[in-house]
């Protein structure tokens, strides 16, 4: 028998003290400490993709059931609270088919159930707006908006009675939950739980790493911070500079392989910037990049025109954002609406293309020039000065960033070089390259959507 349960056989009829142990042992190992930790405070730090709010909802069910007090689960939004409730419900259930009168409800709604013992649960948004009373339990606490003020209010209600547990995700630095797990002066007197991945699988929790890989997108510094309780900070360089330098070769010509380019078109002050990458088997190279500032509408068509011709593009993906629809749609007419693809930039399409681009190059499968010197082929004349050293300087400035309302944004510092147009300018490319990954992202205008991304 666990220590923490003997309180219970010593409190609890026997029929009730069975149905709590058999409730029990339908959990994972390393979930029942959680569960049964009879410290006031208590704090963990998770992996995603473990089932914690499973018993987080198991929590809030003990303590309403057997104990007969009221706690308030704080989450996200009002789909996460809606869904822990909806699992303390399971959970009452399951009770209840193991005999235990304690766990019958007296009344159930969305966001609240009363136990027969008298014990409640609330469950409420971050943005709820509402006093909580008894204990308190912040779910995904790095991840709600209102961190700072929910913390100030669930602190206070606390303080002379009930019990505080906030368990989360790592969700970057310099956060409320960031302080709480890493400052020794801030969780003094706090039990700690770490649940890593590699916990759970030792537990036998089955785990999908591919979804898990997924949802990292593929970079082990996110995978590490969902899956590791690792803290990353959240703006830091997206494409490690080590990566870039070991993508520059000193001869990028090839005479096999299909033409891509992307075009970055320049608003006012960035640049317009046109890459152009061959694709052989897995392989990306790039080719030629040109670029001119505050491009002109002669200008633009000409160097869209002289790439058609030059090199027989197969697609060209433009950045038709804002007044770049109107070029990009005469680029369709001109050159064909099977082999000019308008793309919108948005929160969406930006992490779709800053993604592929991190994968081509953490897979060794994009090649860019070491200099200028690369490009100067007979065949591939023309390229703007110093556009090497521009393109490996934009791939770097790109910065991964996650917002207060808990955006990710994928971006780069303004200069008077640009704003990483020539890294976008590749990405576009590079993108061009996959078409099926462009279908969301693609300005279509009807009958040929599907036959352009062929």
């Amino acid at each position: 028998m666990r220590p923490e349960l003997d309180r219970y056989r010593r409190a609890l009829p026997e029929r009730e003290y069975a149905a709590l142990g058999a409730w029990l042992s339908t959990f994972w190992p390393f979930q029942v400490p959680w569960i049964l930790d009879q410290n006031r405070y208590s704090v963990a730090c998770k992996s995603r993709q473990i089932g914690l709010s499973h018993s987080t909802a198991a929590v809030g069910v003990l303590w309403g059931a057997f104990h007969g007090e009221l706690t308030t689960i704080i989450s996200i939004g009002d789909r996460e609270a809606v869904e822990v409730l909806d699992k303390a419900k399971k959970h009452a259930r399951v009770l209840q088919g193991l005999g235990c009168k304690m766990a019958q409800l007296r009344a159930s709604n969305t966001n609240e159930m009363v136990f027969a013992s008298g014990g409640r649960i609330l469950a409420l948004p971050s943005s709820g707006g509402r006093s909580f009373t008894g204990n308190v339990f912040l779910d995904e606490f790095a991840y709600q908006q209102h961190a700072k003020k929910v913390w100030d209010a669930a602190a206070a209600v606390t303080l002379l009675a009930g019990r505080l547990r906030v368990a989360s995700t790592p969700n970057g630095v310099g956060n409320e939950f960031h302080g709480l797990w890493s400052d020794p002066t801030q969780h003094k007197g706090w039990s700690r739980h770490e649940i890593s991945i590699q916990r759970a699988i030792a537990d036998g929790f089955p785990v999908d790493m591919d979804v898990c890989w997924k949802l990292a997108k593929g970079d082990p510094r996110i995978f590490a911070q969902l899956f590791e309780c690792s803290f990353l900070d959240n703006e830091f360089q997206y494409i490690p500079t080590d990566l870039v330098t070991d993508a520059k070769a000193s001869d990028l010509y090839t005479a096999e392989g299909e033409y891509y380019a992307g075009l970055d078109i320049g608003r006012t002050v960035d640049l317009t910037v046109l890459v152009v990458v061959r694709k052989v088997g897995e392989l990306r190279i790039v080719q030629h990049i040109e670029s001119c500032k505050r491009t002109d509408s002669d200008r633009l068509r000409q160097m869209v025109s002289d790439a058609f011709d030059r090199f027989g593009l197969r697609r060209l993906c433009v950045d038709a954002t804002g007044m770049g629809a109107f070029p990009a749609d005469d680029m369709r007419k001109a050159h064909g609406r099977m082999r000019v693809v308008p793309i919108t930039f948005g929160l969406a399409s930006k992490e779709t293309m800053a993604t592929g681009m991190y994968t081509g190059f953490s897979k060794r499968t994009v090649r860019i020039p070491v200099d200028d010197a690369a490009l100067t082929t007979p065949r591939l004349s023309g390229s703007t000065p110093g556009a090497a050293e521009q393109l490996a300087l934009d791939i770097c400035a790109i910065r991964r960033k996650v917002t207060r309302a808990g955006n990710v944004v994928y971006e780069a510092p303004q200069t008077d070089k640009g704003h990483a147009d020539h890294a976008w300018a590749l990405a576009l490319a590079l993108l061009g390259t996959d078409g099926p990954s462009m279908r969301k992202h693609v300005i279509s205008d009807g009958e040929d959507a599907e036959t352009e991304l062929s």
